[in-house]
C-alpha cells in the first residue's frame, strides 16, 4: 500500500468579534495505512498575513522535510489543482484555471519558487507531488494537525507575553481534545470520525482551554485559551 506526505496550513487567532487575523501554522504529515492519522508529523506556527501566499512555499519545505526522511510515494499539496502533477502546471494553464481570483494570484505569485523547489525534491525522492487539496483525506489529515500546533502557539504567546485570553480559530468540523501529553485534533465529520491529528505537548497546569462553536461561522469552532490567576 502507498505511503503519502501531505501539507496545509490552517488555523487563526481571532479578534473580539471572531474575526480572523493571519494563518497560524503549517503541518506536514507522514501517513501509512489505515490513513487515520499521521505516522510522523512537523509543523511551525509563525503566522501570515491573510492574504500571503507564502504558506504554499512552506507548505512544500516542510513536506520535503518529510519526503527526503520518508521516502513517500506521493505528496499531496494544499492546492486544488484536480490531481494535476507540479511539474505540469505553467502560467498558461493558472490563468485558464477555473479557480478563484485570489488562488490564481496567489500561486502565480509563488509558481517558479514552487517548481523549482518541486523539481528538487521530485529528483532526490522519485514521488509525484500532486495539487489535490481538500480532495486528499491525507491533506485533510495535515489540515487537523494544524489545529494541535496552533494550540500549543497560542499556549506558549500566553505564557511568555501579559496576556490573559487567545482564541484560535479551528479548522472546519474539528474539535480539540487534551490528554496529559498530548493536543489531539479530531475531525467531527461522520465519515471522518477515526480520522485525527495529534503533537506531542503537555499543557502547563495553569492554562484553561474551551473549546465553543463560532457563533459567526457554521461548522467552525473556536479554542478559548486562558491564563489562570
Amino acid at each position: 500500500m502507498i505511503s503519502i506526505v501531505s501539507a496545509d496550513s490552517g488555523c487563526s487567532e481571532l479578534d473580539e468579534k471572531f474575526r480572523a487575523r493571519n494563518i497560524i501554522s503549517t503541518a506536514a504529515v507522514y501517513i501509512e495505512y489505515p490513513y487515520l492519522y499521521p505516522s510522523a508529523y512537523l509543523c511551525e506556527s509563525q503566522p501570515f498575513e491573510l492574504d500571503s501566499s507564502e504558506y504554499i512555499i512552506r507548505e512544500l519545505k516542510l513536506a520535503s522535510e518529510l519526503a527526503i526522511k520518508y521516502k513517500p510515494d506521493q505528496i499531496h499539496l494544499d492546492v486544488s489543482f484536480g490531481g494535476l502533477e507540479l511539474s505540469n502546471i505553467t502560467k498558461e494553464t493558472l490563468e485558464n484555471a477555473r479557480i478563484s481570483r485570489k488562488g490564481r494570484d496567489n500561486l502565480m505569485s509563488v509558481l517558479d519558487e514552487l517548481k523549482k523547489l518541486g523539481t528538487g525534491l521530485r529528483n532526490q525522492v522519485k514521488c509525484d507531488i500532486l495539487l489535490l487539496g481538500k480532495e486528499s483525506w491525507a491533506v485533510r489529515i495535515a489540515e487537523l494537525n494544524t489545529a494541535s500546533c496552533a494550540i500549543k502557539y497560542a499556549v506558549e504567546k500566553l505564557v511568555s507575553n501579559d496576556l490573559t485570553e487567545i482564541l484560535i480559530g479551528l479548522p472546519k468540523r474539528c474539535t480539540v481534545i487534551l490528554t496529559q501529553d498530548f493536543i489531539i485534533s479530531k475531525s467531527l465529520y461522520p465519515d471522518e470520525k477515526n480520522m485525527y491529528g495529534f503533537i506531542k505537548y503537555s499543557i502547563p497546569p495553569n492554562i484553561q482551554i474551551d473549546i465553543f462553536p463560532n457563533p459567526t461561522t457554521m461548522g467552525f469552532y473556536v479554542a478559548k485559551i486562558t491564563k489562570k490567576e
